[in-house]
């Protein structure tokens, strides 16, 4: 009975939420490439990730999480190769970009699963554990003490390196997502503030040499956000994607019948811009319905966090979170003209086999957390 006990406390209000996410995803990216007969088979193809996401999703919330905790070294040497690998054998259709390995018709980017093995690292180091402990004079259970500097700036080389690996493909969005998930686990790890403060501290010294290193079309792309004027062009599709949601209204036009989207005035709008595809033909019920299955995912990483029975468990359910919500506010930021335009996409949405999958893999790990709660 102990081996299926774990699946008693499963939590399906976030499988659910997730699936209708996904399903969602696909009928948008149907929609959006509707009357483009090149990219007329892309839902298919999007549909058949999401059948191997669930089946991932699955698997890894029937793993323990506390397996991830003895293996974290050798995962992490996966995604620093893999990291490595794609800078001399990555391919890709745009320049010297090479963020993508090519098997046959799939393309996979090692990035968003390297992501994954990043978090289980962070957490291993983060779990620092002393050998003296206080004890809580209420109930008696020892409490946990906060991570010291070394674990701190130990987990912060580990990000630093996948970072920078990620940064030189390049792909400045995705390596700040890294950084992102890093420090949201170490706050949440509970170290001092001081730490925190300190590295942005030197994130902001760090800013001035990084500006030199970026690449021309990164830094045109910030100074076009501070200043328009620069490059009114270059503001073409942020035009149309506030067009996009602002046509929408309260009930859309109507599924497969956006203007902007339909007539080819909004450029990438199955991946980067998928979102301003829904404000159009679903209006803005369509999207706080959206955003509330979102709601209902942070409410049940929340939960799992709450209830996890160590540190090591809210620490990925920490970073599940971070790689999950982070790329969500930029991408909508980015919609609504409150960011610079990323390549960072609409988790769960925009169409993309690796995303989807990472995705849909990170729930499952918040998922084994949740149904171990009692394991005390």
């Amino acid at each position: 009975m102990r081996s299926v006990q774990p699946w008693r406390q499963f939590d399906f209000l976030l499988l659910v939420a997730m699936l209708l996410l996904v399903a969602l995803g696909v009928a948008m990216v149907r929609s959006a490439t509707l009357n483009t007969p090149d990219l007329a088979d892309l839902w298919r193809r999007q549909a058949n990730f999401a059948v191997m996401g669930l089946a991932l999703f699955l698997v890894l919330a029937a793993v323990p999480y506390t397996w991830w905790r003895s293996i974290w070294w050798l995962g992490y040497l996966i995604a620093l190769g893999l990291l490595v690998l794609v800078l001399f054998v990555g391919r890709s259709e745009i320049g010297d970009v090479r963020r993508w390995f090519y098997i046959g018709t799939f393309r996979f980017q090692p990035s968003f699963p390297a992501m994954l093995l990043h978090i289980f690292a962070v957490a291993a180091v983060l779990e620092y554990r002393p050998s003296r402990r206080r004890r809580l004079p209420t109930n008696g259970e020892q409490e946990e003490t906060p991570p010291g500097l070394v674990p701190y700036i130990l987990s912060g080389l580990i990000t630093l390196v996948l970072a920078g690996l990620v940064f030189r493909e390049p792909d400045l969005s995705t390596a700040a997502i890294y950084g992102v998930v890093w420090l949201a686990m170490a706050f949440i790890s509970g170290v001092r503030l001081v730490y925190l403060f300190g590295t942005f501290a030197l994130g902001l010294v760090g800013a001035i040499p990084l500006w030199q290193i970026m690449r021309p079309y990164q830094r045109e792309r910030l100074l076009v956000f501070l200043n328009p004027e620069r490059d009114p062009g270059a503001l073409y599709n942020i035009h149309q994607a506030l067009i996009s949601i602002g046509s929408g209204g309260l009930w859309g036009q109507g599924y497969g019948v956006g203007s902007q989207s339909q007539l080819h005035f909004l450029r990438v709008r199955h991946t980067d811009f998928i979102f301003s595809v829904i404000g159009e033909e679903l209006g803005f019920i369509g999207v706080m319905l959206m955003l509330s299955l979102y709601l209902i995912i942070a409410w049940r990483l929340l939960r799992a966090a709450l209830l996890a029975p160590d540190r090591f468990g809210r620490l990925i359910v920490a970073g599940m979170g971070a790689i999950i919500f982070s790329p969500l506010l930029i991408n909508v930021g980015m919609n609504i003209g409150l960011l610079p335009v990323t390549g960072l996409p609409l988790p769960f949405i925009s169409y993309g086999g690796t995303a989807l999958l990472t995705y849909m893999a990170a729930l499952g790990l918040v998922e084994s957390v949740a149904m171990r709660h009692q394991e005390r």
